[in-house]
């Protein structure tokens, strides 16, 4: 679990990815940030209806964008919500990995915009 002054995303992978050029930087980020924004809305919205193929979906389309830019506990997170759903845990703890998920989010969001400066 990440600290508040610890960082989710690899800040010099998607700089040398891309080419350290601001405007693809800016680019980039506001794309992904989008991205991670629609995520935690879908994984809540689909974990706590139970709803397993709009959920997958949902994973499916993040997991590249995470994994490309360093930020493995939501893919860590969405698999074990997976079991959750698969072993059909209680409400609470599907509620709880949806917080967790709006948590680190949030977070990544707010380092995109931060690399743009």
């Amino acid at each position: 679990m990440q600290t508040p002054n610890t960082l989710y995303i690899d800040i010099e992978k998607i700089r040398n990815l891309l080419y350290d050029d601001a405007g693809f930087i800016k680019e980039f980020t506001d794309a992904a940030s989008d991205s991670f924004s629609q995520f935690a809305e879908r994984y809540e919205k689909y974990l706590l209806e139970r709803n397993e193929t709009e959920f997958r979906k949902a994973g499916h389309k993040i997991k590249p964008v995470a994994l490309m830019i360093g930020v493995n506990e939501v893919v860590e997170e969405y698999e074990h919500a997976k079991k959750l759903l698969h072993n059909n845990e209680p409400d609470r703890k599907l509620r709880k990995s949806a917080e967790k998920i709006r948590n680190i989010t949030e977070h990544v969001i707010s380092e995109l915009q931060d690399l743009q400066e």
